[in-house]
Order: C-alpha cells, then sequence, then structure tokens
C-alpha cells in the first residue's frame, strides 16, 4: 500500500500547489555542524560543538536493541543487561579491582540517576551521561572509554549479577501499578499477533530470578555489536579532536562475524476494529485511547522534501483535532472529563505510526465518551478543518519556530542529541535551524488548507482502529461487543460540519490609565533596575544574556488562604482550579486560547497557603501581550457559569475512584499524620465541590489581587528598562493600589512536633510496603543553612543507593526530597521514601535510621563529600547562566532579602565533616519525625 502522502504526490495536488514536480523533490538539508561518521566495524557517530552550557559535554550510547529482541525465555534480560552496565566494565571494574564508573563519575561532579542513566525500550536502549566538565583533565577521555566499555566490553560477573536480580525485582514492584497491569493486560490487543504483545521490557521475573549468567553474556554479545551502536557528543568540546579519538578507541572493537538479524517487529494491519476493555481497582482515573494505524514512512523517503511537508501536515491535523476537544470540554455537560489528539507513534513502538484520541470519561459514561471521540475524528475526516483553525495552528507552529531559530546560538546540548538520537534509530532529518525555519517560512504559505484535508481523510479509514478502556472496577463500562456497536453506529450517522467562531478583536479594547514610576533604583552589584510604582507595587528588572529571546516572571505578594475562614473551606481548596476556568475580560477560555494563537505569552496566578504567585513569560516579540495578561488577571478575571459547572463536575466525577488508589491513600495519610488531619491539607471532596459557591470563591479569590502595592514583580532575560518602562507604566502602576496599603496577616497551619508513627495495612494488587519517614524543624533561611540542607539530601541519596539499593537489594531506590523553608515561619523539611517488600520494611527502616544516626554522631566519609561538593560546584557554575535561576535569586532576594548567591562557593568550600556533622545534629536533635507506612496484607 503507497504511504498517504505519496499517493498524494502522485496526484500532483500537494507539490504542484508549490511550483515542484514530485520527482524534482529536493532532499531536506543536513546540519553542517554535525559531523557524522562511520567506522569499518559499523558504529556509527555523530559529533557536535556547542558552547551551551560552557565546558560542558553529553555522552551517549544508543543500541538498535531493545526487549523486541528477546526469546520468551529471556523476557528482561535487554533490561538486565542496561542495569549490569553500571555494575562493572573492563577499564571500571568496581569492588577490589578498582575503581567504578559511577564512583569515578562522582568525581567530576556527575551524579548517578541525573547525570548518569540509562532506559530499556521496546526497540532501544540508550545511556547517558551529561554535564561532563571538559575542562577537567582526562574527563573527556575517560567518558569515552566508558562509552566503549558499554558498548564491549562490560564484566558481567555472576556475584553481580545475582545482586542485580534483587533490584530488579525492587524495581518491578515499584512500577507494578494499576496502569502497568492493566498495560500488560490490553497488550495482547493493541499488539495482536506481534511479539510486542509480550515484550515489556521489565520482562518475566521468573526469567529474572533464575536465567543462567551465560545467558546474559550471550545475550550481549550477540546483540551489543557496532553496527547497531550509535555513540553522540555534544557540548563545548574539540569536534575533530573527539572523531580522532573514537576512530583510535571503537576501531579496535571487532566487526560481528555472521552477525544475527536485526529485524524489525512489525504490527499487522487489522480490517475490523480491534477493542478491549481492562479493569483494576486499584486504577485512580478510567483511561479511553481511540487510534488509527498506519504504517510509518519508511527509512528511505525520510531525506526528500516531502517528509518535512508531512510531518507539518499530521502535526497540524494533530493540533487542530485536540484544540476541538479542548472546546468541547468547555460545554456545562462536556462529554468527557479530559481530552487529547495527537499524531506520533503507535503506542510508543518504532514500526506504526497513529492518529490517537485519549480521553478520561465521566463516571458511569464512557459509551459517550468514544461516541463523542469517534465523531469528532469523523467530523473532522467528512467536513475537514475550516481556515480559522488552520490559521491559529500554522501561527502557533511558526511562533514556537521563530523561539527556537532566534535562540539558535543558546541552545542546550540536549536539543541537538535527542535529533541524532531520532535520525540513528529512525533516519529523522536533522536540518540546522536556520535551514528548517526558512523551510518552514517558505512553504507554509503555500500549503493549502485542501492538501491538510485530503491527508486527513487518508490517516482516518475504516481500518486498522484500536479502541481501548482502562478502567476501575467501580465504575461501569461498555462491553467489547457493545464498543464494536457504537462504532457501528457512529460509522453510520449523518453529522454536520464543525462552525469555527474566529476571534479577532484585541485583549484590551481599551487601554487603562497609565500610572507612574515614582522611584527609580540602580543596584550595580546586582546588575538591577528597581522601580516603585505610583500603586506601591514594586518592579525588578534583570537584563540577562543567556537566552536570546527569552523572559521569566515572577510576581509574589503575601496573603494566600491561610487567613480566610474555615467556613470557606470548599472555596480555598477548590480556588486554583475553579476561580480563572471562565477566562479573561471578553474572552471566554476557548477564545483566549484562539486570541493567543501565534503569540509567545503565558502567564498564570496562584492563591497559595501564605502568598500569592505570579508565573510567566514570553519573547521579546510579545512582552506587551503578557503584560496586557498580568492586568487582564488583575482586574477582569471572568464568570462563567457553563465553564465552572463543566470543570466542578469533571472534578467530582473523577474523585469516586482515587480512594481506591494506594498511592492517593498514602500521600492522604501522610498529610493528615503531618497536619493532624487539617482539611484544609485534603484533596477536595465531591461533597466540598457540592457545596462550593462561585460567587464567593470569584470574590475571596480576587481579593488576594484587588491592591497590587504588596507586589513585587520581577523580569529576568533579554529585557531592558528602556524596553519595559512604558509597558509597567500602561499595565502595572495602572492596577488598582494603594501606596500605604498594610501588609496582610498570615495564620500558620499547626504542623505535627515530637516522634509519631503511622503504620497501617491496606489490600494490594501488588504486595508492597511504601514507607515515607519525614524531618521537619527550625532553620535560619540563609545561603550557608540551604548549601548545607542540599549537601545533606545528596550524601543521605548516595548512602541509601549503596547500602539499601545495592548492598541489600532492598529496594529500586530512596527518593530523598528537601526544602528550606521562609513561610510561614523559617524551617526545613528533609524526607525519605521508598517502596519494598513487606517483609523488609522494619529491616530498612533500621539501616535508614542508623545511616542518619552516623551521619550525626560521626558525619560524612571524606571522599563521599568531596563528591557532593564537585557536584554542587559545577551545578552552580550551570546554574549562574540560566534565567531560572537568576529569577528565583532575584526576587528572593528583594521579597525576603536573603541572598542566596552571595558566597554560595565559599559555603560548600567550608563543607567538612565535622561541620556537617554539626549541622545534622542540629536538624536532628530538634526530635520531630514522621514516619508513615502502608503494607499489603499478609
Amino acid at each position: 500500500m503507497k504511504h498517504l502522502l505519496f499517493s498524494i504526490i502522485t496526484s500532483g495536488m500537494l507539490f504542484l500547489s508549490l511550483g515542484i514536480h514530485a520527482q524534482q523533490m529536493p532532499p531536506i538539508p543536513v546540519d553542517t555542524n554535525v559531523i557524522i561518521g562511520k567506522l569499518d566495524n559499523g558504529l556509527t557517530y555523530y559529533i557536535r560543538e556547542n558552547k551551551l552550557p560552557e565546558n560542558r559535554a553529553d555522552f551517549y550510547i544508543v543500541q538498535k536493541v531493545g526487549s523486541i529482541l528477546e526469546e520468551e525465555n529471556q523476557r528482561g534480560l535487554a533490561h538486565f543487561l542496561e542495569h549490569m552496565a553500571f555494575n562493572g566494565t573492563k577499564n571500571f571494574p568496581g569492588g577490589k579491582e578498582g575503581q567504578s564508573l559511577i564512583s569515578y563519575l562522582e568525581t567530576i561532579g556527575v551524579k548517578f540517576g541525573t547525570n548518569l542513566n540509562a532506559g530499556t525500550g521496546m526497540d532501544e536502549t540508550i545511556y547517558n551521561i551529561n554535564d561532563v566538565p571538559t575542562t577537567t583533565t582526562g574527563a573527556v577521555e575517560s567518558c569515552l572509554l566508558i562509552l566503549h566499555d558499554w558498548a564491549n566490553a562490560l564484566l558481567l560477573l555472576d556475584d553481580e549479577i545475582e545482586k542485580e536480580r534483587k533490584v530488579i525485582h525492587e524495581e518491578w514492584r515499584t512500577s507494578r501499578d494499576a496502569a502497568q497491569r492493566l498495560i500488560d493486560s490490553i497488550a495482547p490487543a493493541i499488539f495482536r499477533d506481534s511479539k510486542y504483545a509480550q515484550r515489556m521490557p521489565i520482562g518475566l521475573m521468573s526469567v529474572v530470578d533464575h536465567f543462567k549468567p551465560q545467558v546474559l553474556r550471550d545475550y550481549y554479545h550477540k546483540w551489543y555489536r557496532p553496527d547497531l551502536q550509535g555513540i553522540i557528543v555534544a557540548g563545548d568540546i574539540d569536534a575533530r579532536a573527539i572523531e580522532q579519538q573514537i576512530k583510535t578507541l571503537f576501531s579496535s572493537i571487532p566487526k560481528a562475524e555472521n552477525p544475527a538479524e536485526r529485524i524489525y517487529e512489525q504490527i499487522p494491519d487489522n480490517g475490523e476494529p480491534i477493542v478491549a476493555l481492562a479493569v483494576d481497582k486499584e486504577l485512580p482515573m478510567n483511561n479511553i485511547m481511540l487510534a488509527y494505524k498506519r504504517n510509518p514512512v519508511s527509512s528511505d523517503k525520510k531525506t526528500t522534501m516531502d517528509y518535512f511537508v508531512y510531518q507539518y501536515v499530521t502535526q497540524m491535523i494533530g493540533q487542530m483535532l485536540n484544540d476541538r476537544l479542548q472546546e468541547l470540554l468547555q460545554e456545562s455537560n462536556p462529554p468527557f472529563a479530559f481530552g487529547l489528539a495527537n499524531n506520533s507513534s503507535y503506542f510508543g513502538v518504532g514500526t506504526k505510526d497513529a492518529l490517537q484520541v485519549i480521553s478520561v470519561a465521566n463516571p458511569n459514561k464512557a459509551d459517550t465518551a468514544i461516541a463523542v471521540m469517534l465523531r469528532e475524528v469523523k467530523r473532522a475526516r467528512d467536513f475537514g478543518f475550516t481556515e480559522g483553525e488552520y490559521e491559529r495552528a500554522k501561527a502557533n507552529y511558526l511562533s514556537k519556530l521563530e523561539k527556537q531559530y532566534n535562540e539558535r546560538e543558546k541552545q542546550q546540548n540536549n536539543f541537538y542529541v535527542t535529533q541524532y538520537i531520532a535520525h540513528f534509530l529512525k533516519n529523522e532529518p536533522i536540518p540546522s535551524l536556520e535551514d528548517r525555519y526558512a523551510l518552514a517560512q517558505q512553504l507554509t504559505p503555500a500549503i493549502p488548507l485542501e492538501a491538510v484535508n485530503q491527508i486527513m481523510q487518508q490517516l482516518v479509514s475504516d481500518k486498522n482502529r484500536v479502541l481501548v478502556i482502562m478502567g476501575n472496577e467501580k465504575e461501569t463500562y461498555p462491553s467489547e461487543a457493545e464498543m464494536r456497536e457504537i462504532i457501528r453506529s457512529v460509522d453510520g450517522e449523518q453529522l454536520a460540519a464543525y462552525k469555527d467562531n474566529t476571534v479577532k478583536e484585541p485583549l484590551l479594547a481599551t487601554l487603562p490609565a497609565k500610572g507612574e514610576i515614582v522611584k527609580e533604583e540602580k543596584d550595580g552589584d546586582r546588575q538591577t533596575l528597581v522601580w516603585t510604582l505610583s500603586n506601591g507595587a514594586r518592579v525588578v528588572v534583570k537584563n540577562t544574556d543567556y537566552k536570546e529571546d527569552e523572559i521569566l516572571l515572577s510576581g509574589f505578594a503575601l496573603g494566600g488562604t491561610s487567613s480566610f475562614d474555615d467556613r470557606y473551606l470548599a472555596e480555598i481548596k477548590l480556588m486554583d482550579d475553579l476561580a480563572t476556568v471562565g477566562g479573561l475580560g471578553n474572552f471566554s477560555a476557548t477564545d483566549l486560547k484562539k486570541n493567543l494563537s501565534g503569540k509567545n505569552a503565558e502567564v498564570s496566578f496562584s492563591v497559595k497557603q501564605y502568598n500569592q504567585s505570579i508565573d510567566g513569560k514570553s519573547n521579546s516579540k510579545d512582552l506587551e501581550v503578557l503584560m496586557q495578561l498580568i492586568y487582564l488577571n488583575f482586574t477582569s478575571v471572568r464568570k462563567d457559569d457553563k465553564a465552572y459547572q463543566s470543570l466542578a463536575g469533571r472534578l467530582k466525577g473523577i474523585l469516586p475512584t482515587l480512594a481506591g488508589n494506594p498511592e492517593f491513600v498514602f500521600t492522604d495519610s501522610l498529610m493528615s499524620a503531618m497536619y493532624f488531619g487539617n482539611p484544609r491539607m485534603t484533596i477536595p471532596t465531591a461533597q466540598e465541590i457540592d457545596a462550593c459557591n462561585y460567587d464567593k470563591l470569584l470574590e475571596l479569590y480576587k481579593s488576594r489581587f484587588a491592591d497590587a502595592s504588596g507586589y513585587t514583580f520581577t523580569f529576568t532575560g533579554n529585557v531592558s528598562g528602556e524596553q519595559l518602562k512604558p509597558l509597567v507604566e500602561q499595565y502595572i502602576a495602572s492596577l488598582p493600589g494603594s501606596a500605604s496599603g498594610e501588609k496582610p496577616q498570615i495564620k500558620e497551619l499547626p504542623t505535627r512536633k515530637g516522634f509519631y508513627t503511622n503504620s497501617f495495612t491496606r489490600t494490594l494488587e501488588t504486595p508492597k510496603a511504601t514507607t515515607a519517614i519525614v524531618y521537619t524543624g527550625g532553620m535560619a533561611y540563609d545561603v550557608k543553612n540551604t548549601v548545607y540542607l542540599d549537601a545533606l539530601a545528596q550524601l543521605f541519596q548516595m548512602e541509601f543507593t549503596d547500602q539499601i539499593r545495592e548492598e541489600k537489594g532492598g529496594t529500586y531506590g530512596v527518593r530523598v526530597r528537601h526544602e528550606a523553608e521562609k513561610l510561614p515561619v523559617e524551617g526545613f523539611t528533609l524526607q525519605f521514601q521508598f517502596d519494598t517488600d513487606p517483609g523488609r520494611r522494619t529491616e530498612l527502616v533500621e539501616t535508614m535510621n542508623g545511616i542518619v544516626d552516623g551521619i550525626r554522631q560521626n558525619g560524612p566519609a571524606a571522599a563521599r563529600l568531596q563528591k557532593v561538593k564537585e557536584y554542587m560546584v559545577k551545578q552552580h557554575t550551570d546554574n549562574k547562566r540560566k534565567n531560572e535561576y537568576a529569577l528565583k535569586n532575584t526576587w528572593q532576594y528583594y521579597v525576603y532579602q536573603v541572598d542566596l548567591e552571595k558566597d554560595y562557593l565559599q559555603q560548600v568550600e567550608s563543607l567538612s565533616e565535622a561541620s556537617l556533622r554539626q549541622f545534622a545534629d542540629r536538624l536532628f536533635g530538634q526530635g520531630n519525625r514522621v514516619e508513615v507506612s502502608m503494607s499489603s496484607d499478609e
């Protein structure tokens, strides 16, 4: 069967409209800044010089090897092999034989899990070492050596294999939630007559537990070979020097003799729709997936301009269909609680693409959701999209591309690495940003809506349809026979065309009366400009050159919901979700989105427990749009009963099934323990949604933005005072406010002190114990304490990884979270959380307690502390070139009068075994420890 686009090309419709004949299609240019080569043994490499971040590089090895290549008695070996790549290689053996690669990389500031990781899919396995300091002696050479060892020199020792079996068992336990169980259930349907149905990467624990080590070694040597491997290096390096090193190092790997054929598993077409229904009592909300499968464009046809156009057109179709679904959600009684459409790979596999529609149905209304999903796809196929929809989609596409083009010299390494991975695995095009932008500007205006609609007709047919429901046992769903009947019924319906209302009026029809800047201050040390406005608000401007076309905004004011009376509990808990659902000014939420098409500006307002916060961003061109959105959010939040009822109903619909979800139950129990069951800290109930008064909610919300005098607005990025000044006078100084306004009083929510334990059991589908240990207390909010708390958390993460994961095989990982707190009082939170076998929970908690006591009494090991310091210095150097980091430090300085940047490196240098021991003792000595554990029934 011909590929969709190429049948259109044969008809001549699309490219004749561009004045080009199909047989004359020029190739998509390849970015000349990337060096691409292939060694005699078949290994491919990509090398890119890139200066952002400075003195850093990323190293990848991509294997065209995934779980799909496993035989039935090997299920899980591809993933197991990925784990073993970190447990001993020829040049980094670990143990008594020498330094492990994890230990070495930590000495140069590369952290396991953050900068060093790997992932196994069904079609590929990818290993990465990111943010390597290229100025550190030997670092680049050592990382290339690690890639070499991953390619051909894993040790795969018996004792290391035995230890890793336990770790993978615990990864299975952690990941074996309701969603994963249901995916396993529906896989035989969605991947019918294909090996994909039985090749989930985690594999079978019966194989993981019992395979002989030689079987893993044989799998490694069979599939990890140069002709299936790609090396990617991107960063602040000498590309030609790296190329020579790759040739020298990797050419020594022998070319495979009589290699096994790498067969790409196909998913057969289906004439009749495939349907599947699976339920699980622990699923938090249902998921309905409708897919229209198609064969992807073959690799050899991805090099010419017709594929560039095809990518553009399918992206337009996905976006326009998605916009229609979002519009349906604004109805007073929407057909589903959530809807999404996209064009992408079919369920993540590489040998099939699909137009996919996903929804969350309202309770017991899956039949309605399915019918609407089918209708909207059929409507788009039968009648096509409208000119207004297409113009908005094009504008969004070009706006995003323009921003990338403007920042073409400031792209991070990962921007390029992602493209090279796709090129190696699927031969996806890799033009430069200059070429991509030029092509888009040339081709996009010339591609008519008729061509887009014709492709839509061919993407959607009566063949290759798949409909799947994954649901919760508490709800009722149509049977598989009834699902087929819904499809047949909708197929026979006569639909009406979609009617679009194009929005053309300006965001603000009338500009507000300008305010004034009454005081201007320049801070030379911080390189900021500070304005005090006539309404009492304050604006801080910090110009940077970190990005060419990025402006970030943070707004802050004390207040929040803490001082609202408890009788408004429902309104308090639903405020952030429902307050702005009606849109702004004269625009509904749907119309506002249409108005903002092609504009790169967004802002979000939030009322938190103790403050209000504003987050926004824009490019330089759309800065005034950002300012107008700020003004409208302060002054013109729109009431829309229809939109309110829609979202409130959707929220109410998903709440009942949450009660059966173990993660929800555990989180609710933890919050109850921390806050004495305070209802302000729990998820809203259906009763609270019913009790919520929309008018009162809006009144309370608006009260927090009625007076701008307490607000500090901080702008960072490529914005100057000269550029911003007239916009500040027009849109921020004009906000209502009183320069003499009083600071609002905040009311502290009581939190638990002392030692507290709550261990309970619950019937779970997967045997598991989940435990959280939370330490809290007072701590001054300053640069020293934030540095010391960060270092302490990293030390615990490393200790837990070594002792609990690697040595004991007790968990897939302990999650360590920490926070230095300013509001409502200065303090800290340090939390450890992990999953394990219920029978080992007590053992692991005792081990963790011992680690805490050890650091409190003796401090950390010197070598481990030095690794943490190395990482912190490296990360701080990178952060200093990011607008996000500059924004946070700037607003906190002017709001909290705390400088978290000054003396940072000095504080890191001051870290020692003795100073951290004293710091840990001061924190843990306050005696505030909450432990909550949920275990499955015996």
